[in-house]
């Protein structure tokens, strides 16, 4: 698949996926509102298979998996969005990887630290049995949002990161603490942290390809 085509299949993949905001006032029932909820993460993920991203492109897949699981039964999504943040780990490990670490912005990863410690002492109180699942959910999610500011990776998909991380601080704030989340807002979120993730993270190819270039000409 040519480049154009390529950025077609993201552009349908980014509508379909920003689509189920709609599902807020729709209220389609399921399965149709599953197939719907789940179908345009797919898309980014094969849209970033497609780019040879992966690692991401797993993480985006198992993110889908969660989105169909949460509806179902609320802790097995967290399980597979939580093995999603484990492939945006490695996929941001890659990027240190290629691209090397980003000392400039290793006070941005304290800061998170900080403001997720913050989060947890507010949320803690509310949590009741999913506390453990809670506490090892947002421990991963903080380490992938750092993972983003330690390495060299696109700011978008920094922006990605920050943007999920927001979207579960909502989820959580309206189960755990009993706020009035507004209508949209972790959707908007959420889609747009996928889209900004597929994309950001799809373009490590070319990087891979001449790191492993370099490496070949020191070698000879």
């Amino acid at each position: 698949m040519n480049t154009r085509a390529l950025n077609i299949f993201f552009a349908i993949a980014a509508i379909v996926a920003m689509s189920h905001l709609a599902n807020e006032w729709v209220r389609m029932e399921h399965p149709g509102g599953l197939v719907w909820k789940a179908a345009g993460i797919v898309l980014l993920g094969l849209f970033a298979l497609l780019k040879r991203s992966w690692i991401a492109g797993l993480g985006l897949l198992f993110c889908a998996l969660g989105d169909v699981l949460l509806e179902l039964v609320f802790v097995y999504g967290m399980a597979a969005f939580a093995v999603g943040h484990l492939f945006y780990i490695a996929a941001f490990v890659e990027w240190g990887r290629v691209l090397g670490l980003n000392k400039r912005d290793f006070p941005v990863a304290v800061l998170v630290v900080i403001v997720s410690i913050g989060l947890l002492v507010w949320l803690f109180p509310g949590m009741g049995d999913l506390t453990g699942p809670a506490i090892a959910y947002q421990l991963i999610i903080t380490t992938m949002v750092c993972m983003a500011f330690i390495v060299k990776a696109p700011v978008l998909a920094r922006l990605g990161a920050v943007l999920f991380m927001l979207s579960d601080t909502l989820i959580a704030a309206g189960r755990f603490a009993n706020v009035d989340v507004p209508p949209g807002s972790v959707w908007i979120t959420y889609a747009g942290a996928q889209i900004l993730i597929a994309w950001g993270m799809s373009h490590i190819a070319p990087y891979r390809a001449r790191k492993k270039r370099q490496a070949a000409a020191a070698e000879a």
